[in-house]
């Protein structure tokens, strides 16, 4: 349903037109409780960029979906992909949180067993 309403809307919008960005957030929310990790990291990965440029420097909606994506390349193996996008989600986390808060202490210990 995500992909026939995204093929219609594509013929109207860009990639980057908010409700598209949102049909494509919620499809792959489908993914990801479908266990469809590859297709999951396939929106993601079309998300993020609009997202970085839509929402302010030190955005919580930017680091969750930065954490979502290192999460999948880590569900998929990608070991180099997810020290990366994990390593963007806390850069902007402790910023927004502090370096002491429990979230960011939790995804710096994450990032330490993907090593």
């Amino acid at each position: 349903m995500c992909e026939l309403s995204m093929d219609k809307m594509g013929a109207v919008f860009d990639e980057s037109n908010v409700y598209m960005l949102h049909m494509m957030y919620q499809a792959m929310g489908v993914c990801l409780f479908m266990e469809d990790y590859d297709s999951a990291l396939s929106y993601g990965e079309k998300v993020i960029k609009p997202f970085s440029q839509l929402y302010p420097a030190y955005s919580l909606n930017v680091a969750s979906m930065y954490l979502k994506l290192g999460r999948l390349h880590v569900a998929l193996g990608r070991s180099s992909a997810a020290s990366t996008a994990l390593k963007k989600a806390l850069d902007i986390m402790e910023i927004v949180h502090g370096k002491d808060h429990s979230y960011v202490k939790e995804l710096q210990k994450e990032i330490t067993r993907q090593k």
